[in-house]
């Protein structure tokens, strides 16, 4: 039997997700942790398995581009214009977000895989705003920003030296202080799922009569899609992001039966819930202005050198380093 199109780049979107899912959870992949690692910490593991994770998408990617065996051209993170305004509001958001929600999107669903409840409510939020500023109640709002502070891009990829310059700088911070192995090896698999993904929905997605978005790891528009998947069903397809979304709970989920880590984890007090989601709602609307999460703007956006994601990327980092001083000022 041979698959169709869709077929095929879901079951591929569904391993790539198992493969991101079970690397994050056993090495604590999370910017949100990269972050207070930089803060507190003088090695700062996480932050370098990021930077690993980076520089491995950006350079892999580019070389496919390179040699002509993937074309940006048409990518969801190349619009044909710069959203300044969204990307600096939207990465403050987020990075405010993922600060009082404990981790941004990718990281809740992988806490929720091992049964914590707060990532699960934290989630459903963060999916249920995302959602709503694309399409719902909050869309008109996101598109007069949209007119108010966007510039029209004569080039809407940066060019390579820039990206050149973001490696050499990776490799020397990565290479300026030891960390635990398995931070760089699972930081570094987990770049190279960033191409991977393009491969999937540019050349496995590649049909002349319905071709898949270009994209490739992003999870703010997934997760939206994964929760409208569940509530419509009958009639929907499922797309690169929703098996994404499913492969990352797959992935998560059996790392942590290995290690014996599921055990349900709930709010001590009702103000942490209102914290949790209110932080959930600050990333699911601030990373659709932003064009991405951490893992669409901080991997696959670097990558494929998008001009919002070096705006939104900063802006994320230095308000999730902002918050997390305020709160342990505020103790």
């Amino acid at each position: 039997m041979t698959l169709d199109t869709n077929a095929q780049v879901a079951l591929a979107a569904l391993a790539i997700g198992a493969a991101f899912g079970a690397l994050a959870r056993w090495s604590g992949f999370c910017l949100r942790g990269a972050v207070e690692d930089a803060l507190t910490t003088a090695n700062a593991p996480r932050l370098r398995g990021f930077l690993a994770a980076m520089v491995a998408a950006l350079v892999v990617t580019q070389a496919l581009v390179l040699m002509g065996r993937l074309d940006l051209s048409k990518a969801i993170v190349l619009p044909g214009s710069l959203f300044w305004g969204g990307a600096l509001l939207g990465g403050a958001m987020f990075g405010v977000g993922m600060v009082l929600t404990g981790g941004c999107g990718t990281r809740l669903l992988v806490l929720a895989a091992s049964g914590n409840l707060r990532s699960v409510v934290s989630f459903v939020v963060f999916a249920f705003v995302a959602y709503a500023t694309i399409r719902g109640l909050l869309a008109p709002a996101r598109s007069l920003l949209s007119s108010l502070s966007s510039v029209a891009l004569p080039r809407p990829v940066l060019p390579l030296m820039v990206g050149g310059a973001i490696v050499a700088a990776g490799l020397a911070f990565i290479a300026w202080r030891k960390v635990p192995a398995k931070h760089l090896i699972a930081g570094a698999l987990i770049g190279l799922l960033v191409p991977l993904g393009y491969l999937a929905t540019g050349v496995l997605g590649a049909d002349e009569f319905e071709p898949a978005q270009l994209e490739s790891l992003n999870m703010t528009r997934a997760g939206g899609d994964a929760l409208m998947y569940l509530l419509i069903w009958t009639g929907a397809k499922v797309n690169f992001g929703i098996a994404f979304t499913g492969g990352i709970l797959l992935g998560a989920f059996a790392v942590a039966a290995s290690r014996g880590e599921l055990h349900l984890v709930g709010f001590e007090k009702p103000t942490d819930m209102v914290r949790y989601a209110g932080g959930a709602a600050l990333m699911g609307a601030g990373g659709v202005l932003a064009l991405g999460c951490t893992i669409g703007n901080g991997l696959t956006g670097m990558a494929s050198l998008a001009p919002t994601s070096i705006i939104a990327l900063p802006a994320m980092v230095l308000a999730a380093a902002a918050t997390l001083k305020w709160r342990w000022r505020n103790k």
